[in-house]
Parts: structure tokens; C-alpha cells; sequence
């Protein structure tokens, strides 16, 4: 039987993270819930038409805690999991306790947590109470679930993330987390795996340059093209499209190896919505104060779908399917939405 999988969470869906929903066989399980937009980027904090795809993708996430039977978190980042003291771009914890969740949790734990790692875990098993399971990698008594590793978080080779497989070899999908297509040594434990589905961070772009970047891309490439022989579709997202260069990046790639590879947008049949790397942009076409969230006194309840929800509709619908727009026409395409569905207050 296939796993059916969506991506609910991913930056070309509009906001970070790289979340999914698995169902399987009569269960349902979502790997790593979380959602956030970068606090500060290019010293602007998120534009709220981004918000408002945030809020949206938050109420999507409240609404499969209702019905999820497990949990996986592949590490303890604020963009994969709910959180405690979340900002209002963010997921908050109480979304959990709110929704009667009755799933069991399973959390990959490496050996060395921060001290904000600590406090995220404690408060999400406060949240589960006697149904937790706490690993640091290992297979769930009925093999439907595996974590393994730690495994590098990519460049950044400090953090430690694990991979997840959901669902029994040869008919499962496997989580690759934040390994950024940059950890050859998942590869036979993929293999092993035998998924329909692989779902990847990719390389962080946006902070590379010359010769290291070079390196970095062969690198991703090879795994990529690795991984792409193992399974029916690759989805890469998160880190890798963060700039529009990394989803270019991801297109002559998957020229290459055919229509087994593609990102989160793609594989949801919706247009491909960078907002993270479109933020400039963003505040170009459609002016707001920088501060504008300390303003409004901003909650993240729906304050920023009332105001920009008409704009983020007609943004869904004037997107082309598989296209990454550069900036330049996302603000020919946002001042021609602005003028479209008029002031946002």
C-alpha cells in the first residue's frame, strides 16, 4: 500500500519549516510540526502577507493535531516543532494542548542539548504527559516508525538532527530533516529503507559563496541524484529555498534526473511561494512600517489574513505552476494584485 503524504509547512509554501503528514494503514502521523518565519531578514521582519500564509499553515497544523496518532520531531528547532514562548510568527505549544491531541511522541534526542533545546522538550512532554516516547534514535515495537542517527544539521555540523522513516520498508516515506543533501552516510539507511517517498532539506544557498559553494553543490548533487534512484519522488525544500537561486538550483538538477524531483509547491500541485526569499520585495510592492507587527500589537491570530487575505488568494492564483519568479516580477505581479484588490486596512 502507498503512504499518502502532504507537505503542510515548507518555505515555497510560504513559510519555514518542513512539515508533513504521513497516513498510512489507519495512522496518521505528522513529522516535525512546527512553523515560523525568520524573525529578521535583510533587516525586515516578516511582510504581513507573509503572516498571513503563516497563519493560515498554523490553523492546517492546529486542525491535524486533532487527528494525528503520532508524533515525530527530528530535532528540537523552532522551526520544527511547537514551542513554548513562540513569537507570533511562530507555532505555540498551546495549539497541542488545545486540540485534545491524544498521539503518542517521538522525539529524536542527541546525545548533547542546548539549554533552549532542554526547555522545548520538557515543556512538549509536560504536553503529551504518559504518552511520550523519548529516543535518541531506535524502532517503534511494530517497526512503523525508525528514528536514526544523529546525523550533522548540514553546514551547520554543531547540531545534530535525525532522519525518520514512517511506515514499513518498501512502503514508507523517509524524513530526512535538515541534512541538507549534504550526509552521504543516510544513503544506505535510505537504501535499506526502501521508500516511495524521500522529503529533504536542501543546501542553504543563500550563504555560500565561490569556491565553497561549488564544493557544496557537487556534493548536494550527488546525493540528490542518489536519492532520486531510490524512490518515487524526492521533495526538497526548506533551506534550499530560501533564495530563489537555490530553487534554480533545484531545477537544473531535476532537468537531469526527470520529474521525480521537485519541491514542496510542486509536489502540492500549488504555485511555488518563496516568501523568504521575496521579503524585500515584499515591502517594496506592498509598503508597510518595518515595525508594523509592535504596532498593531500582532498576536498571529488571524489578524494579518483580515487584512492581506484577499492579497494572499489572488497571489495563489496569478502564481504560474513550477515557476520561481525572480523579484523583479513578483513586484510587477504584487503591484498588479495590490491594484486588484485594493487597500489592505
Amino acid at each position: 500500500m502507498k503512504p499518502r503524504l502532504r507537505v503542510l509547512g515548507a518555505e515555497t509554501l510560504g513559510v519555514r519549516g518542513l512539515a508533513c503528514l504521513v497516513s498510512l494503514r489507519g495512522r496518521e502521523v505528522l513529522i516535525d510540526p512546527g512553523v515560523a518565519l525568520g524573525f529578521t531578514r535583510h533587516g525586515l521582519h516578516p511582510h504581513p502577507l507573509q503572516a498571513a500564509f503563516g497563519e493560515a499553515i498554523k490553523a492546517v497544523m492546529g486542525r491535524a493535531f486533532r487527528v494525528v496518532t503520532d508524533v515525530v520531531v527530528t530535532h528540537l528547532h523552532g522551526d520544527h516543532v511547537p514551542l513554548p514562548d513562540a513569537n507570533p510568527f511562530q507555532l505555540p505549544l498551546s495549539v497541542v494542548g488545545g486540540s485534545g491531541c491524544g498521539a503518542v511522541l517521538w522525539v529524536g534526542v542527541p546525545p548533547k542539548l542546548t539549554g533552549r533545546e532542554e526547555g522545548r522538550l520538557e515543556a512538549l512532554l509536560k504536553v503529551f504527559r504518559e504518552r511520550n516516547v523519548l529516543v535518541g534514535g531506535g524502532v517503534s515495537d511494530d517497526c512503523f516508525i525508525e528514528l536514526s542517527g544523529p546525523h550533522a544539521h548540514g553546514l551547520n555540523g554543531g547540531a545534530k538532527v535525525f532522519i525518520a522513516r514512517v511506515g514499513w520498508p518498501g512502503e514508507c516515506v523517509a524524513h530526512l530533516s535538515d541534512t541538507q543533501l549534504l550526509d552521504e552516510s543516510v544513503l544506505d539507511r535510505v537504501r535499506a529503507w526502501g521508500p516511495r517517498v524521500v522529503v529533504t532539506d536542501g543546501p542553504p544557498l543563500y550563504r555560500l559563496y565561490g569556491r565553497a559553494r561549488e564544493a557544496v553543490l557537487r556534493r548536494a548533487e550527488r546525493v540528490l541524484k542518489a536519492l532520486a534512484g531510490m524512490a518515487d519522488y524526492v521533495i526538497v525544500d526548506h533551506h534550499v529555498a530560501r533564495s530563489v537561486e537555490g530553487l534554480e538550483w533545484l531545477d537544473s538538477v531535476r532537468r537531469d534526473v526527470g520529474g521525480r524531483v521537485m519541491c514542496a509547491a510542486d509536489y502540492e500541485g500549488l504555485p511555488r511561494l518563496p516568501l523568504e526569499a521575496w521579503r524585500e520585495e515584499l515591502y517594496e510592492a506592498m509598503p508597510e512600517p518595518r515595525d508594523w507587527f509592535v504596532l498593531s500589537h500582532y498576536s498571529g491570530r488571524g489578524e494579518a489574513m483580515e487584512s492581506y487575505g484577499e492579497a494572499a488568494l489572488a497571489l495563489l492564483k496569478s502564481v504560474p505552476l513550477k515557476k520561481t519568479l525572480r523579484g523583479y516580477e513578483l513586484v510587477k505581479l504584487l503591484s498588479e494584485v495590490s491594484r486588484g484588490v485594493g487597500p489592505h486596512r
